[in-house]
């Protein structure tokens, strides 16, 4: 007869720097938390942050006057004059929104073998660890990029809302490749973000080894083994967990620190030895209580947001920091 291991048993293989581990791990895994911008850690579901909604503009004390920029041959440039109070500040008025971050819970359920758990020689987490990252990277970053499964709370999904917001260009517009992403960039270089990094699938690479300059200079460099790869020397990173749609989009580009999120500071773990085990079809994988098995569940909360404060560059806060490349 097995022995029964109990919630208590299990404790035990859990230690906090293991979380920790964790974590960091996913924020590593996943291509878009590696990339965006981290907040502290959210002590409640929801944190509320202000979000410029107005232009502030400066303006020099006193008299002042205007060049004007019309010339012609036969003209000089001529001054027209603005009466100022000499010492008289002006004014201005901030406006803030305010905008909401969301934590959502997503979990994995492992089933584990009581044999493997009462085996003190066996790594566990060695054994664990790398699955739930996996899971869990792969998971955000479907719902983060694609939309896909994405809780009802967080954002729109970055290339459905990139292409309604026609900031899309198709493959193979431009005379090559180099050129297709350089006008890519140039999409939201145009509403003022500046590009700090790509996502790609790892089939890519292939198509980017041999971009050139037109004076033969290499626009993509191999990373090492703590540097990622850089296109026109910004990183790219590309999804190694199965998530980026090769057959709808070829290259992702954006300014990515204005993207954030942010991890409850918790993650839970909850031992069953009763039930079964379904698949994502709702077929049973494994009987808890036949298979002589436990199942560890996982669940972490986080959630992202797009600020997009106004700026002199999005005084409407109508531009949009992501371009997809299609296929």
């Amino acid at each position: 007869m097995s022995k029964m291991i109990t919630e208590k048993d299990a404790l035990p293989l859990i230690p906090v720097q293991t979380l920790n581990e964790i974590i960091d791990g996913i924020a590593e895994q996943s291509v878009v938390l590696s990339q965006f911008s981290r907040l502290p850690n959210m002590s409640s579901r929801t944190t509320e942050m202000a979000v410029l909604d107005s232009l502030v503009d400066a303006q020099f004390v006193g008299t002042t006057v205007d060049d004007d920029l019309t010339y012609g041959e036969d003209s000089d440039a001529s001054f027209t004059a603005e009466d100022g109070v000499p010492g008289l500040k002006p004014t201005g008025d901030a406006k803030w929104a305010k905008k909401k971050i969301i934590a959502e819970p997503i979990a994995i359920v492992l089933p584990i073998s009581e044999e493997v758990l009462a085996d003190a020689d066996y790594d566990i987490w060695g054994e664990l660890r790398p699955r739930i990252v996996e899971a869990f990277g792969k998971r955000i970053d479907e719902a983060v990029i694609w939309g896909k499964g994405r809780p009802a709370s967080w954002e729109t999904g970055i290339v459905p809302t990139a292409i309604a917001r026609q900031n899309v260009i198709a493959e193979g517009t431009g005379t090559d490749f180099g050129v297709d992403v350089s006008n890519l960039m140039g999409l939201i270089e145009e509403q003022g973000f500046d590009p700090t990094g790509f996502i790609a699938e790892v089939s890519t690479k292939a198509k980017l080894r041999n971009l050139r300059a037109g004076n033969g200079t290499p626009l993509f460099s191999n990373g090492t083994m703590t540097d990622p790869d850089t296109l026109y020397g910004y990183p790219i990173n590309y999804a190694k967990n199965a998530a980026f749609n090769k057959t709808v989009a070829r290259l992702i580009v954006g300014d990515m620190k204005e993207a954030k999120y942010s991890i409850r500071q918790d993650m839970t773990f909850k031992l069953f030895t009763e039930g079964v085990v379904t698949n994502d079809y709702g077929e049973i994988v494994a009987n808890l209580m036949q298979n002589d098995m436990v199942a560890l569940r996982v669940v972490m909360r986080l959630g992202w947001v797009l600020p997009n404060p106004i700026h002199q560059l999005n005084p409407k806060r109508e531009g949009y920091p992501f371009a997809v490349m299609t296929k």
